[in-house]
């Protein structure tokens, strides 16, 4: 008589094996979602405000973090006239460019520097400018300037977990950045 290859210790043992291994596939999937999800539990999402009040006679520049998580700025570019100005404060790069600055009153101003975190549901406002209808449409004019001379800003930042963002003066929403 010839022994049978398939014995049941045999089929035991290959399906403890078997289900080990789908135990082991289960436990690597839950992680990477577990990882993902503490990722997303700290995600910042900074947005740029502009706003324009009349009724106040102010302009003002903040950033919002509408995101769950802390944003960390990385770096700031303005860019202007074909230049680039590398982590500049935006009040020196309005005094450096445009001379009319002096005669509008600052109202408000914060700086935007490497390492500054903004926390979740916080907001940075980095420039308020105006007081008065002169002052106002002043700074309107300037911001005119600016414009036509290729004015904008890109602002570099992350999360907790080092993943890192881009945001712009001219879109509105963050660009995620890949390595």
């Amino acid at each position: 008589m010839k022994k049978k290859f398939w014995t049941s210790d045999k089929l035991v043992g290959l399906v403890a094996i078997l289900i080990s291994l789908i135990t082991l596939i289960i436990f690597v999937r839950q992680t990477n979602i577990m990882e993902k999800q503490s990722r997303l539990s700290v995600m910042p999402y900074l947005m740029i405000s502009k706003s324009d009040i009349g009724s106040e006679n102010t302009h003002s520049f903040a950033l919002i973090n509408y995101g769950v998580g802390p944003a960390i700025i990385d770096s700031t570019l303005i860019f202007y006239k074909e230049r680039i100005h590398h982590n500049m404060e935006f009040v020196d790069f309005l005094k450096a460019e445009i001379r009319e600055i002096d005669s509008i009153p600052i109202l408000n101003r914060s700086t935007v520097t490497k390492g500054l975190a903004i926390p979740a549901g916080g907001e940075r406002n980095f420039l308020t400018v105006g007081g008065n209808k002169k002052t106002y449409k002043a700074f309107s004019e300037v911001y005119e300037e600016l414009n036509s001379n290729g004015f904008y800003f890109e602002i570099y930042y992350r999360s907790i977990y080092d993943d890192k963002w881009r945001i712009t003066s001219e879109t509105d929403l963050p660009q995620e950045l890949k390595d």
